[in-house]
Order: structure tokens, then C-alpha cells, then sequence
């Protein structure tokens, strides 16, 4: 099997630290929980996480390896969470290709030193698990590949400064989109599009920045305004011509953007930055060797995906 495959959904959202309703709060729950089913549908996942980013850095984790239902007996549980002031939600849909999701050590997100993220994708891991366990003893708790990604992080990029994530990006050989949260800036996630989508809504009325993978993950639930655009005709016998339709006001990410949304007490913050995203097979050796000719990745050469 070879190709480049979209295999999980990612989504959630950062939220101003400002006090709440407990009706918001239920609220806020019960479009997490339709995004999420928005999540499993798109693809009949195998596994679905919840991850709740408190400002003092720490967070907690429900990992359930069934249907998403299963977490809707957990709904009160969700809403404490948020009311006991969670200001960032992570949120990972799986489609595994190796690693058993009910060993949740192989569900997102993974955590290693200060980072806790979330991976779409599939990468080759081999190298950097060389590199981790020959300089740093950095070593795998899972059979994920995306495992990989979060270990070089916590070592390169313990921060998500920009320069730190463009070195692990430039080790990065096959797909992703990538989330993360560190603990050192427990009020910030970092979104990160590579091959694989990513999308946003910017309520600034609420105080809160919702994303997902693809603009149909985001639950009708959150009323989104809608904007009109003009496109063309691709194919047909209108194909060069423009016409006007209306869509939702959602932002889709290019590749290689990437996102800083910060949370603060009155508003939530969003800063732009361009990675650089490049395709080559990448090797590690002592002296951090990497080949940069082109290659053909084939899905067989990683672990499995997610």
C-alpha cells in the first residue's frame, strides 16, 4: 500500500480565561462532544481523546478506544472539567494502521517532557528514534509512529518556539497536521498544517478560536456566520467562469502555516508564522547527516499511522 493518506481528525479549541455560565459551559461540552462525532464519521475511527490544558500547566486526559457514544455518558465529567478551568481543548478522532487503540498508550495525545500533542498523518520514525535514543535516551512508550514527532519536540522545541518546531519539521518525512500544547506556555496551542488540513474559526465575541481538520467537522452548533465568496467553474461547460456561493466563515490553513492561539483573561490571541515544509528522506548518524534527494515514500516503511 503506498500513498498519502488523511487517516485522523483533529479538533477543539482555546477559550479566553474569562468566567463562564454553567449553561456556556454545557454548551461549550455538548459542541465538543457533535465535533467530535463529526470527528469518527469521517472516516469510522477506532479511538477518541479528549485533553483538558489548565493555565497552570497542568492537564487531564480521557482516552476511550470505542465509539464515540461512549463518551457521552461522560458528559458531566466533560463539563467539570471546563468549568474547573480548562482554557485549551486537544482533541484526536483514530484510524489506526498498527498499535491497538485499546492500549491507550498508542491513542493522542502523546506526552513527552513539556509536550502534549496530537498528530494527523503518517511519518517515518526509524531516524528519529535513533537520534533520540543515541543523544538524548529518549525512548517510545507506544507502537505509534506520531509518538516520534512529541519525543523530538520535547528535546528541540520544549517551548513550540518557532525555530525549535521548524528542526523537528525538517526531520519529518511523510504527512501530517500537528497540535501541541507545552507546559512551559501551558496558555498556548501551536497548530501546525502540513500535506494534512487544518481550519479555524475565530469567534471573538466568545472569546474563543475553534478548529478542526476540514471546515465539516465544525458542528452546526456553533452557528458560524457565512461569507460569500467567488470560484470557478473547474470543469464543464462553465469551466474558466466564476460564480458567487456562501460558506461558512471558516479560515482553511495552507501548507506549511502555522498557528500560536493564545489564551488571556478577556480574548484569545492568534499569531501567524510560515513553516517551511519540504519533502526528502531524511537520516540521522552522529553527525546529523540528512540525504536530501527526492524519494518515493511508501506507507510500508513507517510503523503504522496514529
Amino acid at each position: 500500500m503506498g500513498g498519502l493518506i488523511s487517516m485522523c481528525r483533529l479538533g477543539g479549541v482555546v477559550l479566553s480565561n474569562r468566567p463562564r455560565t454553567v449553561e456556556k459551559y454545557r454548551q461549550i461540552a455538548e459542541d465538543l462532544l457533535m465535533m467530535l462525532v463529526r470527528m469518527e464519521d469521517a472516516l469510522g475511527g477506532d479511538g477518541n481523546s479528549i485533553t483538558f490544558h489548565y493555565p497552570n500547566g497542568s492537564y487531564r486526559i480521557i482516552k476511550e478506544h470505542r465509539k464515540v457514544n461512549r463518551l457521552f455518558s461522560r458528559y458531566e465529567e466533560i463539563v467539570q472539567n471546563l468549568m474547573d478551568g480548562a482554557i485549551i481543548v486537544q482533541m484526536h478522532s483514530r484510524l489506526s494502521t498498527c498499535g491497538p487503540s485499546k492500549q491507550h498508550e498508542n491513542m493522542h495525545p502523546f506526552t513527552h517532557g513539556s509536550i502534549i500533542g496530537c498528530h494527523n498523518g503518517q511519518i517515518v520514525d526509524k531516524y528519529i528514534w535513533q537520534e533520540m535514543k543515541q543523544l538524548y535516551g529518549v525512548k517510545p512508550y507506544s507502537t505509534t509512529d506520531s509518538e516520534a514527532i512529541f519525543a523530538a519536540m520535547s528535546v528541540y522545541a520544549p517551548t513550540l518556539r518557532p525555530n525549535g518546531v521548524q528542526e523537528v519539521l525538517d526531520m519529518l518525512e511523510g504527512t501530517f497536521a500537528i497540535t501541541a500544547v507545552s507546559k512551559h506556555e501551558p496558555n498556548m496551542l501551536m497548530l501546525v498544517a502540513g500535506s494534512n488540513p487544518l481550519a479555524y474559526w475565530n469567534n471573538k465575541k466568545e472569546g474563543e478560536v475553534w478548529y478542526a481538520s476540514t471546515p465539516s467537522l465544525f458542528p452546526d452548533t456553533l452557528n458560524i456566520p457565512t461569507k460569500q465568496i467567488t470560484k470557478t467553474y473547474t470543469y464543464g461547460k462553465n469551466k474558466g467562469k466564476s460564480y458567487k456561493t456562501t460558506v461558512r466563515n471558516i479560515i482553511e490553513l495552507d501548507e506549511g502555516d502555522g498557528l500560536y492561539i493564545r489564551s488571556h483573561k478577556k480574548r484569545v490571541t492568534i499569531e501567524k508564522v510560515e513553516f517551511d515544509i519540504q519533502w526528502y528522506q531524511y537520516s540521522f548518524n552522529k553527525y546529523r547527516a540528512w540525504d536530501d534527494e527526492w524519494y518515493t515514500w511508501e506507507i510500508e516503511d513507517t510503523k503504522g499511522s496514529q
